[in-house]
């Protein structure tokens, strides 16, 4: 029995065994129509701030772009800033987050937000897709006992969960998954190196942490809030992988 619960334990998902995928805040307002006069002054007012900023679609309601440090979308009713990878703590993503809602909230005049978001998904790869659908059905999230259900798996596949009030939301998915990686090599070349897709099986973890009230661009502090936030969305996902701990 001993050694029944401490293998239990020993093979029980932690946050600490996934790998960041991305990491987007997003800030929503009104229509902000200084947009379509704008956006080429935020492009410029980034560029001391960000490296090799480059233009990837654009239109008058929307505009992409990257650097090195990731992507950014300007839309008329709101803007996000996507990193690939967020270090411990996140203080370094919640600057970059800082430096771009407020170049954008500074050149459409935005004064209130009408929803915060961070949203952090990562992933724990797997030998095979059974072995990722048995780490998801051997979470303690729910009171249903494992059972071969609507003539399908023997346990759910994908764990959904949303909590709201007056104030926060919080959306969590967790899912058994594979995913494709394609690389496609230029005629030219395909000689030398064949087009190559990968494809890797995993559980996947995606957090949506926002504002249900609006905010008052002044009485929000992006860089402090981002790592709060982020420390909590840590903090109540290893909880959540480790069956309901707090």
């Amino acid at each position: 029995m001993l050694y029944y619960a401490a293998q239990s334990m020993h093979n029980a998902l932690t946050i600490d065994d996934f790998k960041t995928y991305s990491a987007t805040c997003e800030v929503r307002y009104g229509n902000a129509y200084l947009i379509y006069d704008r956006t080429g002054r935020i492009l410029e007012n980034l560029r001391d701030s960000f490296t090799d900023i480059q233009v990837v679609t654009a239109s008058p309601p929307q505009t992409t772009f990257t650097s090195d440090e990731g992507t950014f979308v300007l839309e008329l009713g709101a803007c996000r800033f996507t990193s690939p990878k967020i270090e411990k703590g996140g203080e370094t993503f919640a600057k970059r987050c800082k430096t771009f809602f407020d170049t954008v909230a500074s050149e459409l005049n935005i004064s209130v937000f009408t929803r915060i978001g961070l949203r952090y998904i990562a992933r724990k790869d797997f030998k095979d897709e059974e072995a990722a659908r048995k780490a998801v059905a051997s979470l303690e999230l729910t009171s249903l006992k494992p059972a071969k259900r609507f003539n399908s798996s023997d346990g759910p596949t994908e764990v959904l969960f949303r909590w709201e009030d007056s104030q926060i939301g919080a959306f969590v998915r967790i899912k058994a998954e594979t995913t494709s990686f394609k690389l496609n090599v230029p005629l030219e070349a395909r000689d030398i190196v064949p087009n190559t897709e990968r494809k890797t099986p995993g559980v996947t973890i995606d957090i949506d942490y926002y504002t249900m009230a609006p905010v008052e661009r002044e009485q929000w502090e992006a860089e402090e809030w981002l790592r709060q936030r982020y420390r909590i969305i840590k903090k109540e996902a290893d909880g959540i992988l480790r069956g309901g701990a707090t």
